[in-house]
């Protein structure tokens, strides 16, 4: 069951229906207003969030850019994740046209169409989700991992907008089993590795922006098992409505797959999505918390202001 109230559940799933019926028919010029707006409202009610992202901003950058670069950046970000949104609706409608029509593949996308297993790993920058059904609609299996919603009926609809592309939507909760079934199947695998996952869910403490964060191990931990590539995959949002996808770069790591081999790993995994938020600050989600927790024994002092020390075990 959700933890919102009944009514509440009700009113987002209407809303979510909604959009459903009414993003799709939307021409590209009114989907782009539509996120400026939508943008523009969120600067103006999200307090919270626009404190978060300033204070992740000034932990990035610090004095490298200026208070006004700082906003410009983070307005920026509010609306490309409100194009992604709105996205995961417009793309529903006609996908094959309008992926063919508005993303764009660069050439450095090229490892990834290899007929091999491969770990693709990306982050809540530009279009992740759009990211994963291009793939998979160029006809390679893809298992997306995918975070549930609070609201079982709106997951339930957006898993299946999620999959009219293809692609294999792997819940959260036990996915690595799915993924390396999957990738010792040959497939591609697509995961989010930008997120807070603590020690006691499989993460380990690796540098970001030059603080220590809690990743999960279980990107490095399935690529190391099964020999499969690397790949770093971003699909970045255009000025003109269009995508394009890139790749940062991919690998094949050495063999190996103890704890210090997938620590090592995970820190790479974490010094590379790094550079490409840098590239492309723009398109990164500023207002999450992303430095919220302080391993034990570390100096709570250059953290953010929301962030919070672990007790020492």
């Amino acid at each position: 069951m959700s933890d919102s109230p009944s009514w509440r559940a009700e009113l987002e799933l209407a809303l979510a229906k909604l959009g459903l019926l009414i993003i799709p028919a939307l021409p590209r010029r009114g989907v782009l207003a539509l996120a400026r707006a939508l943008a523009a409202g969120a600067w103006l009610v999200a307090r919270r969030d626009r404190s978060v992202g300033l204070a992740n901003l000034d932990l990035a950058f610090g004095a490298s850019k200026t208070a006004a670069e700082k906003r410009a950046i983070l307005r920026e970000s509010f609306f490309t994740f409100a194009l992604m949104m709105l996205d995961i609706f417009w793309f529903s409608k006609d996908i094959e046209q309008r992926v063919a029509r508005w993303v764009e593949q660069d050439v450095s996308m090229e490892p990834l169409w290899q007929h091999r297993a491969t770990v693709g790993i990306t982050a809540h920058l530009g279009n992740w989700e759009l990211l994963g059904q291009t793939v998979a609609m160029r006809g390679y299996p893809l298992a997306s991992v995918v975070a549930p919603l609070a609201n079982p009926e709106v997951d339930e609809l957006f898993r299946r907008v999620r999959g009219t592309s293809g692609q294999n939507i792997v819940p959260q909760q036990g996915a690595v089993r799915q993924l390396l079934r999957a990738l010792r199947g040959g497939s591609k695998i697509a995961i989010l590795l930008d997120q807070n996952t603590l020690p006691s869910e499989g993460g380990v403490w690796v540098p970001f922006f030059g603080l220590s964060v809690p990743v999960s191990a279980a990107g490095a931990m399935l690529g190391l098992k099964t020999g499969a590539l690397f790949f770093f995959g971003f699909c970045l949002a255009q000025p003109d409505g269009r995508y394009r996808c890139i790749s940062s770069g991919s690998f094949t790591p050495p063999a190996g797959d103890d704890s210090a081999a997938i620590e090592q790993l995970t820190r790479r995994i974490a010094a590379e999505l790094e550079q490409v938020v840098r590239a492309h600050p723009g398109q990164w989600l500023w207002s999450y918390k992303r430095w919220k927790y302080v391993a034990p024994g570390t100096a709570r002092a250059p953290y953010p202001f929301y962030a919070k020390p672990l007790p020492e075990k």
